[in-house]
């Protein structure tokens, strides 16, 4: 009998000295660089005898044998695998703010046990729905281990502070301000401002390791205004707070924690997000006599197809995700508005619903982007090639069923973009099955408010090709069946796409 070969791993790109990640068959495992095997064996059994993977810490385990034994490491651990890779730029500001207090948290409750997390920034956080989960494993190690972080050496500690703080309290606020204070507070402190587009932009635009620049406090506050005194206030206090005697910083933590409790960022309301109620739908979950088509027919093509993953795009509010999230699938949900991500969040939160809401305009997708070269920090990865750092969204949200509905006449009347381009675009997202919604030019919604389309409003006569038939035919090019359903109002149609 022929043994199997295993097949090649997929890498993550990172910077880690202690190890890199990578996918095997479906499985996401770490393989931990030479020489650094006794360091992560014994910060993995103090996880496991104190069970500290339910303070949000990735559940994890080490392998008694190296699957890929061409690659020498010294122990390979696998993750559990977290349905949905999202980044910072993406989280609505509800979400950016729980991450950010839940990486304090983790903090401060390693730090009994001699642990702390030698990197301090929202890139080692993924959401499960919608609760954070520490990924970055090779990041927990003891406190005492920080002098050896190379890039953390030596510590800029502030001249009122030498001769007060520990050597522990100087590498605290080494990670702080170069990590926690660019990634989280002020993008945090710029949407407390009211800056949420300007803040996304710049979290994206300085992106850890894949750009040379960060946020800085001049983005933030006019020097001399009362924001900016106050921020140096709280500065200070902190910096007081790191002269305390003891490696889990406590009071460093709580002052930095209640800062960020106090910053205001949640969107209440929008243009859009009395979408629901303004129609006169925001009805119940079950199945009722009050229900229109659309949400009849969606309904029952959900629960008759079973998605295991399901994509709602132009989600709004999220009352379709939360239907489907009802039905049992994992959620994926995203709209360019923040305000709907926003409450979809919290109202995903409050009932426990495995929604995952996302801030994204269907136009300006996040793609591949790849990492910085640091010519001074070699990699030590033993897989090698090339990869993103910064992975596009169709390769992170791929589901099983992709929602689309009342999106597509904004992608063509709105934006003038053609039926193929709308296809491809929508179907890179879906594994089986495609709902779209296809809205006549006769709509009274489109009829009454013809500004709202710039691009059919601008030329009407050029968008002879917008039909149903066209789009029709255009969708069955690229699945095997196309079935046409009633929707509402009458000047909608719903298409169940099968791959």
């Amino acid at each position: 009998m022929t043994a199997s070969i295993p097949s090649t791993p997929t890498r993550f790109v990172g910077f880690d000295s202690g190890g890199e990640v990578f996918l095997s068959q479906g499985r996401v495992l770490r393989g931990i660089y030479p020489g650094e095997g006794v360091l992560y064996r014994k910060v993995l059994r103090i996880c496991e005898t104190h069970d500290l993977f339910q303070l949000g810490i990735v559940k994890t385990r080490e392998l008694q044998a190296n699957p890929h034994p061409s690659l020498p490491y010294d122990i390979v651990l696998e993750h559990e695998k977290i349905p949905f890779i999202t980044y910072p730029h993406e989280w609505p500001a509800s979400m950016l703010k729980v991450a950010a207090l839940f990486h304090i948290d983790l903090y401060a409750r390693l730090g009994p046990y001699g642990l702390t997390v030698k990197d301090w920034h929202p890139y080692n956080i993924l959401f499960k729905g919608t609760e954070p989960v520490f990924v970055d494993f090779t990041s927990i190690i003891p406190v005492y281990d920080l002098r050896n972080e190379e890039y953390l050496t030596p510590p800029c500690i502030p001249r009122l502070f030498r001769n007060v703080w520990d050597t522990t309290s100087a590498y605290f606020y080494e990670m702080y301000r170069r990590m926690f204070v660019p990634y989280f507070l002020f993008p945090l402190y710029m949407i407390n401002n009211g800056n949420h587009s300007r803040a996304r932009r710049r979290m994206l635009e300085t992106a850890m390791n894949t750009a040379d620049s960060v946020i800085r406090q001049d983005e933030v506050f006019n020097a001399g205004s009362r924001g900016w005194k106050h921020y140096k206030a709280k500065d200070l206090l902190k910096k007081l707070a790191l002269s305390q005697r003891s490696i889990t910083k406590r009071w460093f933590l709580r002052l930095l924690r209640a800062e960020v409790k106090r910053l205001s960022v949640f969107r209440q309301s929008s243009n859009y997000s009395d979408y629901y109620s303004a129609k006169n739908e925001g009805f119940g979950f079950e199945p009722s006599s009050e229900w229109t088509e659309k949400q009849h027919t969606t309904y029952q093509a959900i629960k008759r197809l079973g998605p295991r993953t399901l994509l709602d795009m132009g989600s709004n509010t999220g009352w379709f995700s939360i239907m489907a999230a009802r039905l049992g699938c994992q959620v994926v949900a995203f709209d360019i508005d923040e305000a709907c991500a926003d409450i979809l969040y919290q109202r995903a939160r409050q009932y426990d619903l495995d929604i995952l809401p996302l801030v994204m305009d269907m136009t300006k997708l996040t793609r591949d982007i790849p990492p910085l070269d640091f010519e001074n920090e070699p990699s030590r990865s033993l897989i090698g090639g090339q990869a993103p750092l910064l992975l596009s969204a169709e390769k992170r949200l791929k589901c099983d069923m992709v929602l689309a509905l009342a999106i597509v006449h904004h992608l063509a009347l709105g934006h003038g973009i053609g039926f193929d381009e709308i296809v491809n675009k929508l179907g890179a997202f879906v594994t089986k099955y495609l709902l779209i919604e296809f809205v006549a030019k006769e709509d009274k919604l489109i009829e009454a408010d013809p500004d709202f389309f710039p691009a059919y409003n601008a030329d009407p006569r050029g968008f002879g090709w917008y039909t149903l038939d066209r789009f029709t035919r255009e969708l069955r090019r690229r699945f095997r069946d196309v079935d046409i359903r009633k929707s509402h109002p009458e000047s909608r149609v719903i298409l169940i796409c099968t791959r």
